[in-house]
C-alpha cells in the first residue's frame, strides 16, 4: 500500500468515524477552518503569538527603521539607537506587520481573541483604517511591489486561501482555491508569481505559484512543519526559510530554482519569522531566549554571528506605571504560586517582561504564572487582575487605577473549596507535551511553577513524534520530586488509536506506525505489544483521548469516533486505563463507551490528561483535565500508578467529588446481598456552578438530583438497591464553562465501586454492552480492512477475531 493511498483511507476513516456527531472537545472560540477535526492545531501553529518581546519583524523600505509586534502592540524600531516607539493602542493584539513599498503605511493582523483582520496604519499620523474584515479569519498581509494592492490570507471561502485586495477600489479577488490551507504571501518582482506556504494533510510546502499558467512548484515539503516560513529576497531569486529539525528549527537558504539550501545563523536557538533587508543584504529572525522572551536577530547573506538587534529602550506613548501582584492564602502562605490574567482598561493583555504567556481559547483570556509576587509595566489608568489557584480554587478579581510613574502594590487573598490532598488525593495530569511544534523550546524546569500555580502533584509529560521527527527524547532519565514529574510516552498509531505508557523504563519503538505513517504503514503491529511492554516494565498503559463525539453508540446508525483496536484490546484484559476526561475528547462520549467495557466486567481505571502542548501560546493549563488518586505515602511515581491499577481515583476538569457506597470508596468492593439496600454520601465541591449530579449503577442512573448554584460544597446522601453484580459510581457536569475550567462544559467522574468483587457484572447489563461492542466491531473490522488493504496482518486480525468471540459469548 502506498503513502498516498494508505493517507487517504486514514481521511476517510476519520471523516466516517466523525459523521453525524458533533464534536464535544472544547468549543472554538474563532470560525471553524473547513477540513481540521482539532483546531488547537491549527491556532498554535498558524496563528499569532503575543510576546513581551520583539517578533515578526518588518524591514523599512529605506532599512532605517523595523515594525515589530511586541505586548500585543505594533512598534517602530529606530536600528541606529535601538529605540522602539509604540505605534498601536486599544484592545486587540496586534502582530505580522508589514511596510508599504513608500514607507508610509503599514499593514498589521488585529485579533480580537474570536477573529482575526487587517489594519492599515498612516505610520505618520498613526490613523487606522480596517482592510480586510471578513466573517473568518483573515492573516499574512503584504503590499505588492507597485503598492497599489494588498495580497493576504483569508478563510473566507472555508478554509485558508491567497486573496489580492484593490487598494483603490477595495474589490477583492481570490488567487488560490485548493482543498487545504495557503499562508504567506509573497510576490515575486514580475507581479506574476507568488511564493507561499501550503499544507495539505501531513505535508506542508514552500510553493511557487505562476499566476500566467497556473502553475505550481514545489521549492521544500515537510511533514508537518509547524512553524515553517518563508521570505523571498527583494530580487526574487533567494528564499529564505525556517525549516524543521527533530523539535527545533533551523534557517535555510535556497535558490527559487532549486538545488540544496544552505544553513546560515548556525548557533541560532529557535528562529522563526524570517524577513529580508531591502538591499538583500541581511536577514532578520525572532528568536526566543531561555526565558521565553523573543528577541530580533539580524545575520549577513553569507552567514557569520548573529547580531542582536531587539530594543534597548521602550517609549510606550504615553504615561506608564507599574503593579506588584502579590497573592497568597489567607493566614496559611505567603506568596501563593497562582494563574494571572491581566487587562488594562481598554481590555488589552498586560503580560510580565519574561516568561511564556498562553492563551486560553475556551475563556478568551491571555494568562501567565506569578511565583506570588509578580512586577508589571501597564499603562497608567485602570488595571484588571484575576488570579486563581488550581481548579478547586476560586477566582479573585481586583481593579485598580493606577497614576503615571507610580508603583503600585496590590494584594490577593485566594481561596479554595477544597484542598484535596489533605485527604490524600493527589492530583495529576498523566498526559501533556512539553515541545511540540510550538515556538518555544522548552526544558521541564519551565513547567514546575506552572504546576504549583495550578496546585497540580503530579505530570507525566510524554514523549511523541511530530509525525516523522521525535521530541523530547533527551529528556527521558529527567526526574522532580515536588511537584512529581517523570516523563512518559505515547505510542501512535493514528488508525489504531493512540496509548500513552507511564512507567515505564525504557521508550518503546517503533513510536508510530500503522496507515498514514510513510514505511511502518502496512507493519503487522497491534497497540497491544505496546500495552504488555508498559505492564512488563512495571508501568500502566492508557487509552488517550478515546471518544470525541457526545454519542458514540447512537439509537440510529452505526458506532463511531472510538480507537480502532480499544475494544479488541479491552476485552482481552490488556487495557489498564481509559482517559475518561481530556481536553480532545468528550467525556461523557468516553463515559458512555467505559460503561460498556465495565459493564462486561472489565476493572478499567478512569484516568486524565490535558494533552496541552506547553510550547504552544495558544494551549490551555496543565492540569485541565486531571486524575485524582488517593495514594499511599510517600508520593511516588511507583505509589501514584499502584492506587491508579487498584482504581482508588476520580477525573475532573473543574469539580470535586468523593464517593462512598456501604464503606467502600473508588476501587472498593461493597459486600451486601442481591436487592438489599446500601446507603451512600457524595461530597461535591467546585469552584463554579455545576447543574447536574447523577448516582449510576452499571451505567443507567439510578438517582439524580440538581447540582451546584454556587461555588462551594453540597453533601448528598441516598440509598441504592445492590445488584446481582457489576458497579456504582457518581459524576457531576453541565453549566457554562468560566475559569478556572478550561473545558468545554464541567465534568467529575469517581472511579466505580464493585459489588461482590472487582470485575463482577449483571448478566442482563453485560448481554447489553456486548451486543453494542459488538457492533463497533463491525464497523471495526470493515475499517481494518481497508486500511491495510492488501497488507498480511494475521496478528492484528487474530486479536479481533478473538475479541468477537468473546463479545459473542457474552451477549448470548
Amino acid at each position: 500500500m502506498t503513502k498516498k493511498s494508505s493517507t487517504v483511507v486514514v481521511m476517510l476513516l476519520i471523516v466516517h468515524l466523525l459523521a453525524g456527531g458533533a464534536l464535544s472537545q472544547w468549543t472554538n472560540r474563532y470560525t471553524k477552518v473547513e477540513g481540521f477535526n482539532h483546531h488547537v492545531y491549527l491556532e498554535g501553529y498558524n496563528l499569532p503569538t503575543l510576546n513581551a518581546g520583539p517578533g515578526d519583524p518588518a524591514v523599512s523600505p529605506d532599512g532605517r527603521s523595523l515594525a515589530v509586534a511586541a505586548r500585543g502592540w505594533i512598534w517602530r524600531v529606530d536600528l541606529a539607537t535601538r529605540q522602539a516607539h509604540r505605534l498601536t493602542r486599544g484592545g486587540g493584539i496586534d502582530s505580522r506587520p508589514t511596510w508599504s513599498p513608500d514607507g508610509k503605511r503599514i499593514a498589521f493582523v488585529r485579533d480580537d481573541t474570536r477573529d482575526t483582520n487587517i489594519i492599515e496604519l498612516d505610520a505618520a499620523s498613526g490613523a487606522e483604517k480596517t482592510l480586510v474584515n471578513t466573517r473568518a479569519m483573515d492573516l499574512d498581509p503584504v503590499y505588492s511591489h507597485d503598492g497599489r494592492a494588498l495580497f493576504y490570507s483569508s478563510a473566507e471561502s472555508g478554509d485558508f486561501d491567497l486573496w489580492r485586495l484593490d487598494l483603490a477600489n477595495g474589490k477583492k479577488e481570490r488567487i488560490t482555491s485548493e482543498r487545504g490551507l495557503e499562508l504567506d504571501p509573497q510576490p515575486f518582482p514580475d507581479g506574476h508569481q507568488f511564493l507561499y506556504i501550503s499544507k495539505r494533510g501531513n505535508i506542508d510546502s514552500i510553493t511557487i505559484l505562476n499566476t500566467r499558467d497556473d502553475s505550481r512548484r514545489t521549492l521544500r515539503e515537510e511533514p508537518i512543519a509547524s512553524q515553517m516560513r518563508a521570505a523571498l529576497s527583494p530580487d526574487g531569486r533567494t528564499v529564505v526559510a525556517t525549516i524543521p529539525a527533530n523539535d527545533g528549527w533551523r534557517l535555510w537558504l535556497m535558490d527559487v530554482r532549486g538545488g540544496p539550501p544552505i544553513q546560515i545563523a548556525h548557533n541560532a536557538r529557535m528562529p522563526l519569522a524570517p524577513a529580508w533587508s531591502p538591499d538583500g543584504a541581511f536577514i532578520y529572525y525572532t528568536d526566543s531566549d531561555s526565558d521565553e522572551r523573543f528577541h530580533v536577530y539580524r545575520v549577513g547573506i553569507g552567514g557569520g554571528v548573529p547580531e542582536d538587534v531587539s530594543p534597548a529602550k521602550w517609549d510606550w506613548g504615553e504615561p506608564t506605571s507599574r503593579v506588584i501582584v502579590k497573592t497568597h492564602n489567607k493566614g496559611v502562605v505567603r506568596g501563593l504560586p497562582a494563574r494571572l490574567s491581566v487587562v488594562d482598561g481598554n481590555g488589552h493583555p498586560l503580560i510580565p517582561d519574561l516568561g511564556q504567556p498562553r492563551f486560553d481559547g475556551q475563556n478568551g483570556l491571555i494568562f501567565f504564572y506569578s511565583p506570588g509576587t509578580m512586577t508589571l509595566a501597564v499603562p497608567a489608568g485602570d488595571v484588571r487582575i484575576t488570579a486563581v489557584h488550581g481548579l478547586a480554587g476560586i477566582p479573585a478579581e481586583a481593579t485598580r487605577s493606577v497614576r503615571a510613574g507610580e508603583t503600585a502594590t496590590i494584594d490577593l487573598e485566594l481561596s479554595s473549596v477544597w484542598n484535596p490532598a489533605l485527604e490524600g488525593w493527589y492530583g495529576g495530569d498523566l498526559h501533556q507535551h512539553l515541545n511540540y511544534g510550538g515556538p518555544y523550546r522548552l526544558t521541564p524546569e519551565d513547567i514546575v511553577l506552572e504546576m504549583e500555580g495550578e496546585q497540580l502533584d503530579v505530570a507525566t509529560p510524554q514523549l511523541a513524534n511530530l509525525h516523522t521527527r521525535f521530541n523530547d527524547i533527551e529528556w527521558w532519565n529527567w526526574r522532580h520530586a515536588n511537584p512529581l514529574i517523570v516523563f512518559a510516552q505515547e505510542v501512535r498509531s493514528h488508525f489504531l488509536g493512540h496509548v500513552g505508557v507511564v512507567g515505564i523504563k525504557q521508550t518503546y519503538w517503533p513510536w508510530y506506525f500503522g496507515p498514514g505513517y510513510p514505511v511502518y504503514d502496512h507493519l503487522d503491529l497491534p497497540n497491544s505489544e505496546a500495552l504488555d511492554y508498559a505492564r512488563k516494565q512495571g508501568g500502566i498503559n492508557i487509552y488517550v483521548h478515546p471518544v470525541t463525539p457526545r454519542e458514540p453508540f447512537p439509537k440510529e446508525g452505526q458506532p463511531r469516533g472510538i480507537p480502532l483496536e480499544l475494544v479488541p484490546d479491552a476485552v482481552l484484559g490488556d487495557v489498564d486505563a481509559l482517559e475518561v476526561a481530556c481536553l480532545w475528547s468528550d467525556e461523557l462520549g468516553t463515559s458512555d463507551l467505559w460503561y460498556r467495557l465495565l459493564n462486561i466486567g472489565l476493572p478499567i481505571t478512569a484516568t486524565a490528561g490535558s494533552d496541552s502542548m506547553h510550547n504552544f501560546y495558544r494551549t490551555m493549563a496543565i492540569g485541565s483535565t486531571r486524575v485524582y488518586v488517593k495514594t499511599a505515602a510517600p508520593l511516588n511515581l511507583a505509589n501514584y500508578l499502584a492506587a491508579i491499577r487498584r482504581g482508588q481515583t476520580f477525573v475532573t476538569n473543574g469539580p470535586m467529588i468523593k464517593f462512598n457506597v456501604a464503606g467502600a470508596d473508588a476501587g472498593g468492593v461493597i459486600r451486601a446481598a442481591q436487592e438489599s439496600s446500601v446507603s451512600w454520601t457524595m461530597d461535591v465541591w467546585s469552584s463554579i456552578p455545576v447543574e447536574k449530579v447523577e448516582v449510576l449503577v452499571n451505567g443507567e442512573v439510578v438517582w439524580s438530583d440538581k447540582g451546584l448554584d454556587a461555588a462551594g460544597h453540597k453533601q448528598f446522601k441516598g440509598e441504592i438497591k445492590a445488584p446481582r453484580g457489576g458497579w456504582v459510581a457518581a459524576r457531576i457536569f453541565g453549566g457554562a464553562a468560566r475559569w478556572p475550567v478550561m473545558d468545554s462544559y464541567p465534568f467529575a467522574h469517581t472511579g466505580p465501586m464493585w459489588f461482590g468483587s472487582k470485575g463482577s457484572n449483571d448478566r442482563e447489563a453485560a448481554r447489553r454492552a456486548a451486543r453494542d461492542l459488538l457492533r463497533w466491531m463491525d464497523v471495526a473490522e470493515k475499517n481494518l480492512a481497508q486500511g491495510y488493504s492488501d497488507a498480511a496482518i494475521p496478528k492484528l486480525r487474530k486479536r479481533f477475531a478473538d475479541a468477537r468471540e468473546k463479545l459473542k459469548a457474552l451477549s448470548e
